[in-house]
């Protein structure tokens, strides 16, 4: 019998976070994952088998109450409360949001003796602006927003604790993720897009669409997560991504011939966007062989779902 690994998850009523929970409720093989979820809204996206506690991540005395109850074995830190874009508007409250939250949060977790987090950090924003074919985990970050300057800050600290205190880490450098469950309306240009045509509105695109970027859908990016979590890889960064660049102008292309509606209005593009990149996947396949989901097959499969969540809404909204 496999013993029960007891895991914190922050940021799991989130995007990827509830394809993370998704994942272990409908694999019997991950079903030692013990999952208590962290949210200040946990009746958004409750689900059933899953412990939800109501609470901020930034309150060091929900995180001391929480680790007393549950011992937690494993942090999965997938949360953040900005965007690229959305980070310069309060650049303080960006680092204390994220960069001095997730302090506290070490802090709690080498006081309770739990000596593993794995982090999502991004696989663009720390980069920065790059003139090359792809980016490895090894390049010089040179981030051009404050998300990408806390993401990249927290990547050292978790390093730091790391050398000074045994907390094992595993850093992932997620490209653009798409798929079921996502809701943000300020970033996912798939799930956007798909949307907005679904209910006859127009998206705005940030340059010319020519801009070409790495998409990974979000079941290819959970069962990734789950293989290297599986072989105990720890201490490593790592880039996750499908290690291709997609055009936006083709994709919303490729959108458009499903969902003919949508419309699109280009504008100018944003300082703090990182227009070009793909990531350099290497390391990722030499720890664990994967195949890909074809990405039009992904594109498909998003629409399907995004199709069926507005179903959902207008049912609920009629009752």
């Amino acid at each position: 019998m496999v013993a029960k690994n007891n895991v914190l998850l922050i940021g799991g009523t989130g995007f990827i976070g509830r394809n993370i929970i998704d994942f272990v409720l409908k694999n019997e093989h991950q079903q030692h994952y013990n999952i208590v979820v962290l949210s200040r809204t946990p009746q958004l996206d409750a689900v059933s088998g899953v412990t939800y506690v109501k609470g901020d991540y930034t309150d060091e005395d929900v995180l001391i109450k929480l680790f007393a109850k549950y011992n937690f074995n494993s942090v999965f830190h997938c949360a953040t409360s900005t965007t690229p874009l959305s980070s310069a508007n309060n650049i303080l409250r960006d680092i204390q949001g994220n960069l001095v939250a997730t302090i506290v949060l070490l802090d709690v977790m080498k006081d309770f003796g739990c000596k593993f987090i794995m982090y999502l950090s991004s696989g663009g924003a720390v980069y920065g602006v790059k003139d090359m074919k792809t980016i490895a985990e090894n390049e010089i970050c040179h981030p051009v927003s404050s998300y990408g300057v806390v993401k990249l800050s927290i990547e050292n600290y978790l390093r730091l604790y790391q050398k000074q205190y045994g907390i094992n880490y595993l850093i992932l450098r997620v490209s653009n993720p798409f798929g079921k469950f996502h809701s943000s309306e300020k970033q996912g240009v798939i799930n956007i897009a798909i949307r907005k045509a679904l209910r006859g509105e127009t998206i705005e695109v940030w340059g010319d669409g020519t801009q070409s970027k790495d998409y990974i859908y979000i079941d290819d990016l959970v069962q990734i997560i789950f293989k290297l979590l599986n072989l105990g890889v720890v201490n490593q960064t790592i880039n996750i991504g499908s290690g291709e660049p997609h055009q936006l102008i083709r994709i919303l292309n490729t959108i458009k011939v499903h969902l003919p509606t949508l419309e699109v209005n280009y504008v100018a593009s944003k300082s703090t966007d990182v227009k070009d990149f793909c990531l350099d996947i290497l390391l990722m396949l030499s720890l664990i062989d994967f195949e890909f989901t074809a990405f039009e097959d992904a594109i498909k499969r998003t629409i399907l779902h995004e199709m069926e969540q507005l179903m959902q809404r207008d049912g609920r909204s009629k009752v």
